[in-house]
């Protein structure tokens, strides 16, 4: 990966090392899935660009509530618009 490139998705992600090593200790471990949320966050923008990879995450937030089970859900090797749609349906409640 080129070093601006590299740079640009590390400054991005600055909120979100922010709030992982500030607010997150506060809340406790909260998050139903494995890697936590904001983790998720960052693999999925690290792996699939800032756009792609904060709609995975934004999505994988969405998720993260009463109305789905929890469990592991990693970051998809591809990303498509029914990766991101599967992981609401397989982790619905019923």
């Amino acid at each position: 990966m080129k070093k601006p490139v590299k740079l640009l998705r590390q400054l991005f992600l600055i909120p979100v090392y922010l709030y992982k090593g500030i607010l997150s200790p506060f809340f406790g471990g909260s998050c139903l899935y494995h890697p936590t949320c904001s983790s998720y966050m960052v693999d999925s923008v690290l792996k699939h660009g800032i756009a792609k990879g904060f709609i995975m995450g934004f999505a994988r937030i969405l998720r993260c509530s009463r109305w789905y089970y929890s469990g592991d859900d990693q970051v998809p090797e591809t990303w498509s618009w029914k990766a991101i749609r599967d992981g609401f349906t397989l982790f619905r409640k019923r």
